[in-house]
């Protein structure tokens, strides 16, 4: 849940459409709900695989991982094609998933608190919260997220976990190894992604330790 129940920067030259500051109450509810839905996941399936299924499924409703994958790719994103577009935002889509719903098995039994809602500027709104994990490494988390709204519906675009910005984390590693992405979409882009060796076979889906 470190980094689930926990996306910051909407730079002009993605072209997304604008949108409209949300209230702090409809934020707030709108990550109450994926707390407790995650929660429920996390302690209610004893089967690993349904567990994880479950988690995904939650993870990819509610992250908008197009607007992200744009972001990270940053202006090669202009310069792409439609077709280029669609498979690197499919490979982005599955290596986003992996990386950040397989370490829950430490946040059974886990309580939350939603801390406060602030809303930005630009019209999105940050909604921070206290975790408590008994059996993770670190039982405290103070966490966020940053969420946008488009047509009156909520999408996470940034975690940040103890004020540091997962999103722009990303940013920074993917930016030495985004000509080899661009150059190279399609089946061996995730391991690319994750800094592994290239594959040629098969995208090999592993949690990269940067």
């Amino acid at each position: 849940m470190r980094y689930f129940v926990v996306f910051f920067l909407l730079f002009s030259w993605l072209g997304l459409p604008n949108v409209q500051a949300a209230t702090a109450d409809e934020a707030r509810s709108f990550v109450n709900d994926i707390g407790q839905r995650v929660l429920s996941i996390v302690n209610g399936y004893t089967d690993a695989a349904q567990k994880q299924q479950q988690l995904r499924q939650t993870f990819a409703e509610n992250v908008d991982m197009d607007w992200m994958g744009q972001f990270v790719l940053g202006r090669a994103w202009a310069q792409a094609s439609e077709e280029e577009r669609n498979r690197y935002l499919q490979a982005y889509r599955a290596y986003v998933i992996a990386r950040y719903t397989t370490n829950f098995a430490d946040y059974a039994d886990s309580n939350y608190t939603i801390t406060g809602v602030k809303n930005e500027s630009d019209g999105q709104v940050t909604v921070g919260m206290e975790v408590k994990s008994p059996h993770a490494e670190q039982q405290e988390t103070q966490a966020g997220y940053r969420l946008r709204s488009d047509n009156g519906k909520f999408k996470i675009i940034d975690i940040i976990i103890e004020g540091v910005s997962l999103l722009t984390t990303q940013l920074s590693e993917f930016a030495a190894r985004r000509a080899r992405i661009y150059d190279a979409i399609g089946s061996e882009a995730v391991a690319l992604m994750q800094g592994l060796p290239s594959v040629h076979s098969s995208a090999i889906f592993r949690q990269s330790n940067e």
